[in-house]
């Protein structure tokens, strides 16, 4: 309990418990040294403890541009917070990311990259099922064994999640481009119960990872120094990213659009990776200007010149980039 609450209930009257500490753990960022493979901090006067730290943290901090700033210490594990300097790159390209049920798809006019995720939704689709069969009669078994599931499957999502990142941020580096994002702040609210959705739809699209695959991307990006940007997500998937015209839909082709003035048919995910790139470009050339903009002109010289598509899996996401 904090200690406000506290003095806050004994002002009214009430006789509230002692602060405790659930989990013990320690933080520092004075007086501790790093010699080799030993972590050095005081813990009485002229007193020292020495931890050893394994061959991989020893190799990181190795590297003469890292310093180690703090250190948090559990019971179970060690934390070091390490600083680094980077320059941040002069973005040549922009790279535009629609996330999506079961694929992430990213890239520009150039080269077009998707990456399948749909192991992902049937992760949590298992997950979920799994925990509705347990039926013990103590709700507090229970809760225990759903919250060893539900750690479980976050682990498992955001280890496939890590490589997709971990890939698209060093795509990007050494693209020299630029990242951006379609500010989604606000699309819980379209998937709410009472709007005439489905359960079992709203369970799928309210479990998308699209924070998590955002919030990886930008630490990893700002660790690397490639930039981020966000922008309007209004009409990334209406209008063609070649002239600009309103594309129609069929309902025996989902996935696919029309165009009627290029006459073609358009994978709706590349329509808005596209279109996304197109939205951060004019950002990046004129900040002050509005994303109206995007569509006006043609950054393909020749319209019939078709962006690169490249298939991929999540677990074997690295290999085929790097190739």
């Amino acid at each position: 309990m904090e200690d406000w609450l506290r003095k806050k209930d004994i002002k009214k009257g009430k006789n509230p418990k002692p602060p405790y500490v659930r989990k013990p753990y320690l933080v520092s960022c004075y007086g501790f040294k790093i010699n080799c493979m030993l972590l050095s901090f005081p813990v009485r006067k002229r007193e020292f403890a020495n931890i050893l730290l394994n061959d991989h943290i020893a190799k990181t901090i190795s590297d003469t541009s890292l310093k180690v700033r703090s250190f948090t210490m559990t019971p179970e594990s060690l934390s070091l917070a390490i600083q680094k300097e980077t320059e941040s790159i002069k973005p040549e390209k922009i790279i535009g990311i629609d996330r999506n049920l079961r694929n992430v798809t990213f890239g520009n006019y150039e080269k077009i990259i998707l990456v399948n995720t749909s192991e992902i939704l049937k992760i949590k689709e298992n997950y979920s099922h799994v925990a509705s069969s347990v039926t013990r009669d103590d709700w507090r078994i229970r809760k225990k064994i759903r919250g060893r599931l539900g750690i479980r499957q976050a682990r498992r999502v955001q280890q496939r999640i890590h490589k997709i990142s971990k890939s698209l941020v060093e795509y990007s580096k050494k693209q020299k481009a630029m990242i951006v994002f379609e500010d989604l702040k606000g699309i819980r609210k379209l998937y709410r119960k009472g709007n005439g959705q489905g359960r079992k739809f709203r369970r799928k699209l309210n479990s998308l990872p699209n924070y998590e695959l955002e919030r990886q991307t930008t630490y990893k990006a700002n660790w690397e120094g490639v930039p981020i940007g966000h922008i309007d997500p209004r009409g990334t998937s209406k209008l063609c990213p070649r002239c600009g015209g309103k594309l129609q839909e069929d309902w025996q082709r989902r996935r696919d659009l029309w165009c009627g003035i290029c006459e073609k048919w358009q994978d709706r995910d590349v329509v808005a990776a596209m279109n996304i790139s197109r939205k951060g470009l004019v950002r990046l050339a004129n900040p002050q200007g509005g994303t109206d903009e995007t569509m006006k002109g043609n950054l393909i010289s020749d319209l019939n010149q078709e962006p690169v598509i490249l298939r991929v899996d999540v677990s074997k996401l690295i290999m085929e980039l790097v190739l």
